[in-house]
């Protein structure tokens, strides 16, 4: 009778799980990452990373997922995050009794290895990322630059759309050797040309984020002529791992030492 109560009281992280369905590109990349994908049943339609995820059974997508086919495939875990999934549709599958776990989006670089340690556990493969981590924060640069590189990370075009020093990117920038031009509480304020012209950055991050980068590059060209600029992977922020962190911030610091973003002013 104890030993059944004390089972009651044992987190869900603490467990291993062997049927998963995951509702996140993320965390698909990430089971792929520790290798633990013969434990993925079935992905969102968004989920494409890495290649070979896409033979995986299809749930939906990350917002609309198909709930019946879910029920269908008997998970007994199906991970979200917070910000990219229907707490309703998560709710409604716990009352269909299948067990359901949310990661926060990782705001930091530590926000997103305690994630990745978190679903390591939970999915038997615990000591492999631990591994992947330590690997992780030791191929990061270790340099202190004097961060005289002025920086604008833009995430959207239409509206101008730029990551904050409240946003994740902004630890990319900051292990880089950058400064984040962009102070606000939001971590992806909208803001005006004027604004970025005023802050003159020496350095632009562009993303794959569905606008036109060749575009934007010579958008900004007109009004900053010395602005440089480096083009970012959209999943470098909006899909992390803990290796696509550090080939984000060793892609930008090599940038800044080869030359590539300019001179610092």
């Amino acid at each position: 009778m104890w030993f059944m109560l004390a089972l009651l009281f044992i987190p869900l992280s603490a467990h291993s799980f062997d049927r998963i369905i995951s509702l996140s590109p993320q965390i698909t990349e990430s089971i792929h990452l520790v290798g633990a994908q013969e434990r993925l049943i079935g992905i969102t339609e968004f989920c494409k990373r890495p290649p070979e995820a896409i033979i995986k059974e299809k749930v939906g997508t990350p917002l609309r997922p198909d709930v019946e086919k879910i029920v269908s495939l008997r998970p007994d875990m199906v991970f979200g995050t917070r910000e990219g999934n229907s707490p309703v549709v998560m709710a409604r599958l716990e009352r269909l009794g299948i067990k359901t776990y949310y990661f926060d989006r990782p705001k930091t670089l530590n926000n997103l290895m305690d994630n990745f340690l978190t679903l390591s556990r939970m999915v038997g493969k615990e000591e492999k990322g631990k591994r992947i981590v330590e690997i992780a924060r030791a191929a990061l640069p270790k340099a202190k630059y004097n961060r005289g590189y002025r920086v604008l990370w833009q995430v959207g075009a239409e509206p101008l759309i730029v990551a904050s020093h409240n946003s994740f990117a902004n630890d990319i920038i900051l292990l880089a050797g950058g400064h984040n031009i962009i102070e606000s509480e939001l971590p992806y304020p909208r803001i005006n040309t004027e604004e970025v012209i005023l802050k003159a950055p020496n350095v632009i991050v562009l993303m794959d984020m569905g606008y036109n980068i060749q575009m934007e590059k010579d958008r900004w060209k007109r009004y900053i002529r010395e602005a440089q600029f480096v083009t970012m992977d959209a999943y470098s922020v909006g899909s992390p791992t803990p290796t696509s962190f550090v080939d984000a911030v060793n892609r930008l610091a090599k940038a800044f030492q080869s030359g590539e973003a300019g001179s610092p002013q």
